[in-house]
């Protein structure tokens, strides 16, 4: 098999307690200079766009891990990131990673899981990867709602604006399956955030096994574009049972947890509880492994923090930012 090498990058809205505000930066700042060596470049901010601003400026937050060849290692990686921003952020805020946050209808404004795949065979994996991405985007389909209403499995990925169907460039930036001008790995864009580090778990071994193989998979770019859409809308369909079918012959991909969502998790918590339950049922099961709402303190947006977070995090890492900006155009 092929050598392959993983990297992942994480967002998540820090909710105080029902939306993101600019006291996020104040969250980043405190976690980049505990160490700044690690977290200078392994951390973001992110903005919502356009349209979207009147629903809220200030969108998710990113952490992200070192280089690994060992998917196990990687998820350990990215749970010790994950301690660190619970850490960073205390009791401030909840931290909701979603693709979308269920009150919105703001495609600029979403989140994501996005692994990056080394390989010296980069075409054979990229095709392979690309004929499994819909199983992969179940494994992790998690923004159920836009506007409090039921959308399907992921309107991220029907709608958000930095993912869409695959292109006959596979350098363009926002599609589902990339490669990276920047750093010349594969890019898998598509995937939502998920707190269940079960399920990240199974998304790494399952992308480093299917990027390793060293026969073809019958990829078809068209195939894969006309599908994405009733994917997102409504999970499983029987489209999915060959390509199942095959790519289980290399990789594990657990049909319980593809005909079970974590978005159908979230939507029925919500559709019982309510929102803000629901965020810190997230928020819970993120920092503890316990999927249920608790209690929440009192939160409030506070204008300190956002001043602090612009001086301590925005402009610091602003010249980082347009550079990594010019690299990836």
């Amino acid at each position: 098999m092929t050598r392959v090498t993983l990297g992942l990058e994480e967002e998540v809205f820090v909710c105080e307690p029902d939306r993101p505000n600019l006291g996020s930066l104040s969250y980043l700042a405190r976690l980049t200079w505990s160490d700044p060596r690690r977290h200078y470049a392994r951390t973001a901010s992110n903005f919502a766009r356009g349209d979207d601003l009147p629903q809220g400026l200030m969108s998710c937050v990113e952490i992200s891990t070192g280089v690994h060849d060992d998917p196990d290692s990687l998820v350990d990686d990215i749970a010790q990131r994950r301690g660190e921003l619970v850490r960073a952020v205390g009791g401030h805020g909840l931290l909701v990673p979603l693709g979308h946050l269920l009150q919105n209808d703001a495609p600029s404004n979403v989140a994501a899981l996005q692994f990056h795949v080394g390989t010296p065979d980069r075409e054979r994996a990229y095709r392979n990867l690309g004929y499994a991405l819909p199983l992969l985007a179940l494994l992790a389909a998690d923004s159920p709602a836009a506007a409090g209403e039921r959308f399907g499995q992921s309107f991220r990925m029907a709608r958000g604006f930095a993912v869409g169907p695959l292109t006959s460039d596979p350098t363009a930036r926002f599609q589902d399956l990339i490669v990276s001008k920047r750093l010349g790995t594969i890019e898998v864009r598509l995937l939502d955030p998920v707190w269940d580090l079960r399920r990240v778990r199974v998304l790494a071994r399952a992308i480093r096994d299917i990027a390793s193989l060293e026969t073809d998979l019958p990829f078809d770019r068209e195939a894969y574009n006309a599908m994405r859409y009733r994917v997102a809308l409504e999970g499983w369909i029987p489209d999915l049972e060959p390509i199942h079918e095959t790519v289980s012959q290399f990789a594990d991909f657990p049909r319980d947890l593809m005909t079970h969502t974590a978005a159908d998790d979230v939507w029925a918590l919500y559709h019982q509880v309510g929102l803000i339950p629901t965020y810190a049922a997230i928020d819970n099961a993120y920092r503890t492994g316990v999927f249920a709402p608790r209690p929440v303190a009192p939160m409030a947006p506070s204008v300190w923090r956002s001043i602090a977070g612009m001086a301590g995090y925005y402009i610091p890492k602003f010249p980082y930012v347009t550079w990594k900006f010019l690299k990836e155009k």
